[in-house]
């Protein structure tokens, strides 16, 4: 029997046992005009996978907007970032919330049908996940509920419409639990960690309504989770790892020195499994599930012990950030560069500036075309883990932590208005050990001081842990290795200037619920080791580079009458693309008339300045000009500044013993210097005078 139920404060209204009834769960979820299919389905998997194969996708068909997909198939292609970011963001969310020995495939799927001006989808697609999940057969540990959080004119704004969010200087999401915050990713312009914990316990109010309305349509949906198997005796084996791994094995895991670190740990674990291979045999126990539960206790191992020592796995104390060094303009033909390395993470960023044509334009469902005149790629290579994997396109990490990265700097940029280029930045990963994405923050900040690059002020990011001891103390750490990354309670990356934080990211895996005191000493403490990070940049550059460097293009900016526009670019671009050819220059033409002239060293700058003026009737008196002479009459000579524009001098211009015979003194086509002595913008006349080569 189809079922209908509705959540009018946030305008929520779903649909179930309609649409895609042989999923293991389904849901119309509906806002507005805005409809997503959330849809889940398990399978048993084949093997032990050694890890939860949760899948999270989300689609945004064009015809959901009345469009129609651009290029040559007309049909959707490969996932967007957009569509990436909003997959990562459903998975973030829910990903900590299954039972620890369940291992079954979960494909999760978020399709947005249909999208008002009104409503964006991704809170819909996150929602309406949480709920399929509900109300499926899988033993999932949610539901889970979901904020977007706006500033406009000063003022907080929950679940803003589209509009809204747009003109807002901050944008945060919040998902969570009945108990506490499980997901946050923000970009926000320097709040205070103060002003940031206030906003996520406000949220999480409204998120509570969101979960009780999901449970109460749990409840008289009644679906029965399916049962967990025992794999093997999970917990028997549980004890017998704990047992082996003794307090000396474990502290013997402690030192300073990654390399000799992890070649320990190696050694422990194939001494672990020779200790159990014939245990494992005799009880037909996979090695795989044994490995799993080893990592799991290790894990709880290590945490108890960083408590009862007061050090960390490599020796720090918890605040304590590891080394830093900083170069910049190490790339000698790049428009700036910069290497930061912290400990054993190091980024290698490099700027290139172009014009407005290098812009990246996207069009969103909303309607929109975004010109993006800012971009940040993070790309992740195998050597720096000491991998080995095929290199293909940018995946899922490569993407998020670049969109994470540049939104850390996103309202430290200068405008269009005040900085016409567009600039890519590219982050290279050349060595990893946590974090990689806050040491991309900190290289991208310095290599763009290094190109001069106008930025408004500096920004550091650095990378916090959490954990929890066996008496509920609760611990953050600063700056954490790849290791610490992988046992801790929360994983949260802050970026920000020295007044207030750009950027942040939190992954809480941490099924209780973590209480407001501890997200203030855990921000504290990331303010001060950010602090610490930004001291350090500081002491290489403190401010832009004042000048571009020589290998950087130039441009040319002014603004020209919006009626002269046409004949600047002429008919079908004829005109604008032959001052394109011959002065080997990139114009861009705006509605408002503002035009700007672009071009590398080996450009004609001013010849196309001079060119593109004249044709937008910018023409001052006393400007000297190149000319070809094209026509002689009875009463001057016609000479073309640029083509498709010509001046006169007059006859009484020029000198009596040569107007005698203007044809020889003057041959057609030949060049001559000339002065602009008058100009009349409404016939578009140009008179000019004869000036001596």
């Amino acid at each position: 029997m189809v079922k209908k139920f509705r959540l009018d404060e946030f305008g929520y209204e779903v649909v179930l046992n309609k649409y895609a009834q042989q999923a293991d769960g389904a849901v119309w979820f509906q806002q507005g005009g805005t409809v997503v299919l959330a849809t889940v389905v398990s399978a048993p998997s084949p093997e032990f996978p050694g890890f939860l194969p949760l899948t999270i996708d989300y689609r945004e068909q064009f015809a959901a907007a009345g469009k129609i997909p651009g290029g040559y198939f007309k049909r959707e292609g490969k996932f967007t970032d957009k569509e990436v970011l909003t997959g990562r963001l459903i998975d973030r969310a829910i990903r900590p919330l299954f039972p620890e020995n369940y291992f079954h495939q979960i494909q999760g799927l978020a399709t947005v049908y249909s999208v008002d001006k009104e409503h964006s989808p991704h809170i819909s697609a996150l929602v309406g996940m949480s709920l399929a999940l509900t109300i499926s057969k899988i033993p999932f540990m949610g539901p889970v509920g979901a904020i977007e959080v706006a500033r406009v004119n000063g003022e907080w704004i929950f679940n803003p419409t589209y509009s809204q969010s747009l003109a807002s200087d901050v944008k945060i999401i919040v998902a969570g639990t009945a108990e506490g915050i499980c997901m946050v990713e923000g970009c926000t312009n320097e709040i205070s960690e103060e002003q940031f914990v206030d906003i996520l316990f406000r949220a999480h109010e409204k998120i509570k309504k969101q979960v009780a309305w999901q449970e109460e349509i749990a409840r008289e949906v009644h679906v029965p989770k399916e049962a967990i198997e025992d794999l093997a005796q999970w917990n028997e084996w549980k004890e017998k790892i704990k047992s082996f791994l003794t307090l000396d094995k474990v502290s013997a895991i402690f030192m300073t020195d990654k390399i000799k670190r992890d070649e320990t740990m190696e050694k422990l674990h194939d001494e672990m499994k020779k200790h159990f291979e014939a245990a494992a045999t005799e009880e037909k126990m996979s090695m795989s599930v044994i490995d799993y539960i080893y990592d799991s206790v290790l894990k709880e191992k290590i945490t108890s012990h960083i408590f009862e020592t007061g050090k960390r796995i490599d020796e720090r104390g918890f605040d304590q950030v590891r080394k830093i060094s900083v170069e910049v303009g190490l790339l000698p033909f790049t428009h700036g560069s910069a290497l930061f390395t912290r400990g054993r993470t190091q980024v290698l960023a490099s700027v290139t500036m172009g014009g407005g044509q290098d812009e990246q334009k996207i069009e969103d469902l909303m309607g929109n075309t975004i010109e993006k005149s800012f971009m940040l790629h993070y790309n992740f290579p195998p050597f720096s883990a000491g991998d080995v994997r095929p290199m293909r396109g940018p995946g899922r990490r490569e993407v998020g932590h670049g969109y994470l990265a540049a939104s850390a700097l996103h309202f430290i940029l200068p405008t269009k208005e005040q900085f016409p280029y567009t600039v890519r930045v590219v982050a290279d990963v050349l060595e990893s050990d946590g974090s990689t994405s806050m040491g991309t923050v900190c290289s991208s900040v310095m290599a763009l001081m290094n190109a001069g690059v106008p930025i408004r002020k500096m920004v550091s990011g650095t990378a916090m842990g959490l954990l929890r001891s066996s008496t509920g103390t609760f611990q953050a750490l600063t700056d954490i290795s790849g290791t610490e990354d992988a046992y801790g309670l929360m994983d949260f990356k802050v970026a920000g200037t020295a007044d207030g934080i750009t950027a942040i990211q939190m992954d809480i895996k941490y099924k209780g619920g973590l209480p407001r005191s501890v997200f203030e000493k855990a921000l504290e403490q990331a303010k001060r080791g950010r602090l610490h990070i930004l001291g350090e940049m500081q002491k290489v550059m403190t401010a832009p580079n004042p000048t571009l460097s020589d290998l950087v293009p130039k441009i040319v900016t002014f603004k020209v009458e919006t009626d002269k526009i046409g004949a600047i670019i002429g008919t079908g671009g004829k005109v604008i693309r032959e001052i394109i050819e011959k002065t080997g220059t990139m114009i861009d033409i705006e509605g408002d008339g503002t035009v700007k002239i672009f071009g590398g060293p080996e450009a004609k700058i001013d010849e196309a300045v001079n060119w593109v003026k004249l044709l937008g009737g910018l023409i001052d008196r006393g400007s000297i000009y190149r000319g070809k002479i094209r026509r002689i009459a009875d009463f001057g000579i016609f000479v073309e500044l640029v083509p498709g524009q010509d001046g006169l001098v007059h006859i009484s211009m020029i000198p009596r013993e040569k107007q005698r015979n203007l044809s020889q003194e003057y041959p057609i086509d030949s060049d001559v210097m000339v002065e602009v002595i008058d100009y009349d913008p409404v016939t578009g006349r140009i008179r000019l005078r004869m000036v001596d080569q």
